[in-house]
């Protein structure tokens, strides 16, 4: 049986993110790959990290993502990395300096050790090539999987007072737009993260009914998802924007942006707005409210959300392993 070794970040507390994703991949290929895993040691300098890694390596390595150096310790390896968004990279508040440190230790250097990069959007990979010149023939796309959790459950009509769900933190989230799109409409807000200060401010002068969670369990992500009428994730910038797919997997329509990553995983199946424009995203979700257009979209995002089966996408990640493992002359 094929050998794999997952290579992670630092564990975290909850399932979501990059962990959750592999982990599902992981589960769907019980039985066909012999999957071993390691963490980075956040007591432990990226050094002493990659030094560890190298002792780990194995018949093929997989970089599951945020940890790109430790490329640099499976030097002669079968390594594939993946990338999940270009974010930090493109962010204009960083100084050149720090963009220049950042582009040599955790891409150029890197990329010399690896054989495949996995991107989760066509978005992350016109990327990938227009920054760094990556040969397009080692480059895999291959979207994150909605994990099994993420059942349909049906809501029988947009509520009277609809519950608008947002999820994540940062300016590039858009929760600022949201506020003044919601502002006198009787909307409520439900928002997994920690909103800044000028953003709770902004809450309170307008008056918005809201209410905020933290630190939720991918079980109770899902109920936020099944309590609320719609999905609002029109943010400034995503690398693939996994609530839009999951929402839809719910059963809920989705307002995204219909730019980048995003405009690529809902266009057809999302109600998709420009995300500077409040006005566009209160007409959005109000004509949501119509129970034929809010059927309508949910039936849509289903189809979509479909296409994410996590049996599916490990089956992708099993051909590049495969392909690999062949191409380099493994048994």
């Amino acid at each position: 049986m094929l050998s794999v070794t997952y290579f992670y970040r630092e564990p975290r507390k909850t399932g979501v993110s990059i962990e959750g994703i592999f982990r599902s991949v992981k589960a769907c290929l019980n039985g066909k790959v012999d999957i071993k895993e390691f963490y980075c040691n956040p007591g432990l300098s990226r050094i002493r990290n990659t030094l560890r890694a190298a002792k780990f390596s194995g018949e093929i390595n997989h970089i599951t993502g945020d940890v790109n150096f430790l490329a640099l310790g499976l030097k002669g390896k079968k390594n594939i990395l993946t990338i999940h968004d270009f974010g930090f990279y493109e962010n204009p508040a960083h100084s050149k300096l720090v963009i220049f440190i950042y582009r040599f230790f955790w891409f150029y250097l890197p990329f010399k050790f690896v054989d495949r990069v996995t991107v989760v959007s066509d978005f992350t990979k016109q990327k990938l090539i227009q920054h760094f010149n990556f040969p397009e023939d080692r480059i895999r796309v291959i979207p994150d999987p909605v994990k099994p959790i993420f059942r349909y459950v049906k809501q029988e009509k947009p509520d009277a007072r609809p519950v608008i769900l947002m999820i994540g933190s940062g300016k590039h989230k858009n929760l600022d737009n949201l506020i003044e799109a919601a502002r006198d409409t009787g909307f409520h807000l439900d928002i997994i993260g920690w909103p800044a200060p000028d953003e709770m401010e902004k809450l309170k002068k307008y008056s918005i009914s809201y209410t905020i969670y933290n630190n939720l369990s991918d079980e109770e992500v899902n109920e936020r998802y099944i309590a609320c009428d719609v999905l609002f994730i029109a943010s400034l910038y995503e690398g693939f924007g996994m609530p839009i797919i999951e929402a839809q997997a719910v059963g809920r329509p989705v307002v995204t942006s219909n730019i980048g990553a995003m405009k690529e995983l809902g266009e057809g199946s999302a109600v998709l707005v420009d995300p500077h424009k409040p006005e566009e995203i209160r007409a959005a979700i109000s004509s949501l409210m119509d129970k034929q257009l809010y059927d309508e979209t949910v039936s849509r995002g289903r189809i979509n959300a479909a296409k994410y089966d996590c049996e599916k996408i490990a089956s992708q990640y099993l051909e590049v392993y495969q392909e690999l493992a062949l191409l380099l002359g493994s048994p």
